[in-house]
């Protein structure tokens, strides 16, 4: 009996140690992350001193270099996916939709997935350019802007941004409106004067009748030149926005297409596949390449208390937008539709939500999320099974918000000032990149690239957003899956009078989703669910 009752407690323990090395197996790659962000901080803090005393410029950049240089190597090989993780993961997103956005169902929750992730980035935008959390102590007029720009050639720009003239160009370049100084000139009685050539201050006459001065002009009233639009240019740089539109705008197409399209379906599946194993691979190099980005910014600051200071703002302002919109905004959406409790709709939500926050995955979350709504908020199973899919594929309200907060704060740490047209850019850039993110490994890292790249945003700080994307996209999974459960909610309210006709059928007889509601006849190519 002792021997047994020593053989059991030894299992037990063997089993305990067991799950354990399983669970630590499993978030190994996020344990290695987190180890590199911390030594990563703590090399550019005990190198700082040492490399700020270096006197030879030449020297002192050099060391800077080499500390950013695994670093670098990572940027690398993220922008290098880039590309083809844009078209192959929205024309998948898109074109796995087929028939079911056809339907009014689908119809509702695309409208309602769409509106919410929108919104969420528009609240982003908003709160980062309220807080400010990267605001510098430099002047106002030392802020700089890539280009002159007008309201109306900023959003000419972004209109021209959508819709490239040639795709492969696209991929480089991408076309601007060209600025052009010309002097500026004062005519008066057909007689013309060029002010540049006066020095500042100067008046002088340029028309007298001997006594008294007709007119005169000074230089502080006409400006020696004047900047103008002449056309566009080309200018450096990936054409994101476009390349991502087209790629909207193809996989839609290729979904309406049905069994003709398969083919194209099958391809950019398997691309997509490919590309999120590179991506996988690539994320096993992330904990040095983040040690090292962190570590050359740190060792190149001047304040460090005060760069912890700014992100930890950063992180306050991801985690207030975050709690607006999943406790206030989306709550608001449901009660105004279903003129329900919202919150006792999310208290039945407590067991997904948990299994969000710790497993960091809407798709992982799925199976615990759908029996939720089903259980405990008592959704149609037919709705339930067909929307919440469709929500952990599209959906991504968290990540849209922290993508437009990630890059304005870039923007303000670099103190570059962003015209109307590139809040507009940041705004569809994040909501679009979000619609293909639900598959990629660590998501908020290559997504905060793209974005950075859509609105010409430099990516030497993103070390330091890396050190904390880990810990927000726990919250930003959270508030994804409250997001989807939500529109379940509200897409059942909205579908109760499609799901009475067909309540009068037996048990077993099964239903389809088609273009006008929900039917009980089974055709080949809608969807086909079932009754509980």
């Amino acid at each position: 009996m002792a021997i047994s009752f020593q053989n059991e407690t030894f299992c037990a323990k063997w089993c305990s140690c067991s799950r354990l090395y399983q669970r630590m197996k499993k978030d190994l790659l996020l344990i290695l992350i987190i180890i590199g962000a911390a030594l990563g901080f703590l090399i550019g803090a005990l190198v700082n001193a040492p490399v700020n005393a270096i006197v030879d410029p030449e020297e002192r950049q050099t060391t800077i270099m080499l500390i950013g240089f695994p670093g670098e190597l990572l940027m690398s090989m993220l922008q290098m996916v880039i590309l083809p993780l844009i078209v192959a993961s929205l024309i998948t997103a898109l074109a796995a939709l087929d028939s079911t956005a056809s339907g009014k169902v689908g119809r509702r929750a695309m409208l309602f997935y769409l509106t919410t992730t929108l919104s969420a980035a528009v609240l982003g935008m908003a709160l980062v350019s309220i807080i400010q959390p990267g605001k510098t102590d430099r002047p106002d007029g030392e802020k700089t802007t890539s280009t002159p720009y007008r309201i109306l050639d900023s959003f000419l720009d972004l209109l021209r941004g959508l819709f490239p003239s040639n795709l492969v160009e696209a991929t480089l370049r991408q076309k601007k409106t060209a600025y052009t100084s010309v002097q500026a000139k004062y005519d008066k009685y057909n007689n013309t004067v060029d002010v540049s050539k006066l020095p500042i201050n100067e008046t002088i006459t340029i028309f007298s009748n001997g006594t008294h001065n007709i007119t005169t002009i000074s230089r502080l009233v006409y400006p020696a030149s004047k900047t103008i639009p002449s056309g566009t240019r080309m200018t450096p740089g990936m054409n994101v926005l476009g390349i991502a539109f087209f790629s909207i705008i193809f996989g839609y197409v290729l979904g309406e297409m049905g069994e003709k399209g398969q083919v194209m379906k099958d391809f950019f599946k398997i691309l997509n596949d490919i590309v999120m194993k590179i991506v996988f691979i690539i994320m096993w190099y992330a904990p040095i390449g983040i040690c090292s980005l962190i570590a050359t910014r740190v060792a190149a600051m001047d304040d460090i208390p005060k760069a912890l200071n700014m992100l930890a703002l950063f992180i306050v302002t991801v985690l207030s937008g975050l709690t607006i919109h999943g406790m206030i905004v989306l709550p608001l959406m449901y009660l105004v539709v279903t003129r329900k409790n919202p919150y006792h709709f999310i208290a039945g939500m407590r067991d997904a939500l948990l299994t969000a926050f710790g497993i960091s995955s809407s798709s992982a979350t799925l199976p615990t999320t759908i029996r939720c709504v089903e259980e405990n908020n008592k959704i149609d199973s037919r709705i339930s099974k067909f929307v919440l899919p469709l929500g952990a594929t599209i959906n991504m309200d968290g990540g849209a918000l922290y993508e437009a907060i990630s890059a304005i704060f870039i923007a303000q740490l670099s103190n570059i000032e962003l015209s109307p047209a590139m809040f507009v850019a940041t705004c569809v850039t994040a909501t679009a990149v979000s619609i293909g993110a639900a598959g990629i490994p660590s998501a908020g890292n290559v997504t905060t690239i793209i974005v950075l790249q859509a609105v010409n945003l430099p990516l030497e700080n993103i070390g330091l957003l890396m050190a904390v994307d880990w810990f927000l996209d726990r919250f930003r999974t959270t508030v994804n899956v409250l997001g989807d459960s939500i529109g379940t909610g509200i897409v059942a309210h909205l579908s109760r009078d499609d799901l009475t006709v067909v309540d009068h059928h037996p048990v077993g007889q099964d239903y389809v989703i088609d273009k006008d509601g929900l039917l009980d006849n089974n055709q080949e190519e809608n969807i086909v669910m079932t009754t509980m």
